[in-house]
């Protein structure tokens, strides 16, 4: 199943493009199925993701997304963002510093249902720490997650 989200932000050019770049990457591969978890090189090895409870290190990353998102197994099959806005605090030029981002993600389930959830991520990236780029050293989630719940839990039913 291909991905087709939008990782363009209405204020794009205006946002710092190191943090930026990097908090975007991390959502378009978080999204594609086929990145062989890319997304995990944007995470600082010992990073803090805030998803449903506080995941610790790069492998509590992936075990969480793995949990959630298979293409086969489910219970969500793929998931698309759609970025709105961006808001940052930046640190000194090319450190990292804080950008908070807005948008809606659609969750394809296993049984065909689509369910779409308003989101606020906020991410803290550094400079990076084993690659070029800024890395996130944490990273938080808020989103309505009732109906995708409540869809899920019909299908375990």
């Amino acid at each position: 199943m291909a991905f087709q989200g939008s990782y363009t932000l209405s204020n794009h050019s205006a946002l710092p493009a190191n943090i930026r770049d990097s908090m975007t990457n991390i959502l378009k591969n978080w999204d594609d199925n086929n990145s062989n978890n890319a997304y995990l090189r944007y995470y600082t090895p010992n990073a803090t993701l805030v998803f449903s409870g506080a995941k610790i290190g790069r492998d509590a990353i992936r075990a969480a997304r793995d949990s959630m998102i298979h293409p086969i197994n489910g219970p969500i099959v793929q998931c698309m963002h759609v970025l709105e806005s961006g808001f940052v605090n930046p640190a000194a030029a090319g450190e990292g510093g804080e950008i908070l981002v807005t948008g809606k993600v659609t969750y394809d389930l296993k049984n065909g249902r689509k369910v779409v959830c308003p989101v606020a991520s906020l991410g803290r990236f550094v400079k990076g720490v084993d690659e070029e780029w800024c890395q996130a050293e944490y990273y938080e989630v808020w989103m309505d997650t009732g109906e995708l719940g409540k869809a899920i839990g019909e299908m375990v039913e």
